[in-house]
């Protein structure tokens, strides 16, 4: 019989499997309109996070929830090393993943095909919670190899 730590393992992989099985799956079926299923990850994170961490996004710009966000993933998660938050322009913000812990993982995606992380939880509570102060804007994700992470920009339409 496995110890208690193989069986943990196991259970992890099992996990992994099943969620890149699915993920590629969508993506396979529906390319870059799976970010369609993006909304419902983001928003259980976001709740999570307001509940249970205390952030708080009535009256406040933009860039001041990524950033609280970005810092919930790094100090409560410990998700990344840092996420750093900056607009590029009036209608662009960019988030820097450093050191993910899903960078492996996204790379494992990439492998079987998925050519966009669209299940990266960052990505998703920060749209979740733009959608919420009633910014619309386009998302893209990309590898940033340099910082062991990705890059996260939104665009506002």
């Amino acid at each position: 019989m496995a110890s208690e730590e193989v069986k943990r393992a196991n259970q992890y992989r099992l996990a992994t499997m099943a969620l890149t099985s699915l993920a590629a799956g969508v993506w396979d079926t529906l390319g870059d309109s799976a970010f369609a299923f993006s909304g419902q990850m983001g928003r259980q994170v976001l709740g999570i996070m307001e509940k249970e961490m205390g952030l708080e996004i009535a009256g406040e710009e933009p860039e001041d929830v990524l950033s609280e966000i970005s810092r919930i993933f790094v100090d409560e998660f410990g998700f990344a090393s840092d996420i750093s938050v900056e607009r590029k322009s009036p209608e662009l913000l960019e988030l820097k993943v450093h050191n993910c812990i899903n960078r492996h993982y996204t790379d494992e995606l990439a492998a079987v095909g998925v050519e966009k992380p669209f299940i990266c939880p960052i990505m998703n509570a920060t749209q979740a919670a733009l959608r919420r102060m009633d910014i619309k804007a386009s998302v893209d994700v990309r590898k940033w190899p340099e910082g062991n992470g990705s890059i996260i920009t939104f665009k506002s339409r």
